[in-house]
């Protein structure tokens, strides 16, 4: 019986649990950094900020877009919100070690945001403007007094 505590003894004891513990801690970080890059990548050419402005005559929206040359950026109403869509058309080969071209795959992407807009504003009257991959939209308030609507009585 005491050859069994022993050993038991030396399977459990500080050393090898330290090791272990220490093996299994390096490992998740490892992963977790992995897992950090590539959240970043997909953040990064998936997502875009917005922020807004307002005054008394108009919404100010400005977003920094993930575009590149080619890439097309579309906006349009629907349903009353301002969608923002990038329209990304990639091409992948594949080459082997002569040059030869042995796969060619043309894709397209498609990143999109809504913006719900307040029943206030002059949806026909919207400007917008693109510099490098900045985008500023404009759009006009619609200045309306309230409404007295009269009650029928029967």
């Amino acid at each position: 019986m005491d050859f069994w505590k022993d050993q038991l003894k030396n399977l459990f004891n500080d050393e090898r649990l330290d090791g272990l513990i220490k093996s299994l801690d390096q490992q998740l970080e490892h992963s977790l950094k992995e897992f950090d890059q590539h959240l970043n990548h997909f953040h990064s050419n998936y997502f875009f900020q917005v922020e807004s402005t307002e005054d008394e005559n108009e919404i100010i929206i400005e977003a920094t877009l993930p575009v590149g040359e080619e890439d097309k950026v579309k906006l349009d109403m629907v349903n009353h919100q301002l969608r923002i869509l990038i329209q990304r058309f990639e091409t992948e080969q594949i080459q082997n070690n002569n040059g030869e071209l042995l796969k060619k795959e043309n894709f397209s992407k498609r990143i999109e945001r809504y913006l719900p807009l307040p029943a206030n504003v002059d949806t026909e009257s919207i400007k917008a403007a693109m510099s490098g991959n900045r985008l500023t939209v404009k759009i006009p308030k619609i200045v309306k007094q309230s409404q007295i609507i009269d009650i029928d009585l029967e």
